[in-house]
């Protein structure tokens, strides 16, 4: 099921709490804090996103819609706040290769699949995604990859 895009008004503050207090534990094996700074504002961002740990990288998704992963060039500088502590990262948004975008996707899913309605990828019945919903999802989805400093 799909929360409304209205609730993450009230859902980001919440979760950006939890996050930063003792209570991490219970949502942070798959839920971190991105910050990054505005291109254009110089301004500081902080921004909840589930990620997935993947060999050296930390692996996080989002929609082209969302606005934020534009701040992240080629290797921009970010904090991430993996349970609970924090670090500093280069992260590098990709959009630009759909068929690696695809594969990973399609790994995530297997960890989180309760996170395919968000990128309207319905599952089959033994939960994998279904190859077309994938293909299209991969054209309107952003991989954001971070590696340690």
């Amino acid at each position: 099921m799909r929360i409304p895009d209205l609730f993450f008004v009230i859902i980001n503050p919440t979760v950006r709490l939890l996050l930063r207090s003792p209570l991490h534990r219970f949502w942070s094996h798959s839920l971190m804090l991105i910050t990054f700074t505005g291109r254009s504002s110089g301004r500081v961002y902080t921004t909840p996103v589930r990620y997935l740990r993947s060999g050296d990288a930390i692996w996080a998704f989002t929609s082209v819609e969302n606005q934020w992963w534009r701040n992240l060039g080629n290797g921009a500088p970010v904090r991430l706040r993996l349970q609970g502590s924090e670090h500093a990262y280069r992260a590098e948004a990709i959009t630009d290769a759909p068929e690696r975008v695809r594969a990973a996707l399609a790994e995530f899913l297997v960890h989180f699949p309760q996170d395919a309605p968000y990128y309207d990828i319905r599952m089959d019945a033994e939960r994998h995604p279904l190859g077309a919903d994938l293909d299209r999802a991969a054209t309107r989805t952003v991989w954001v990859q971070a590696y340690l400093q």
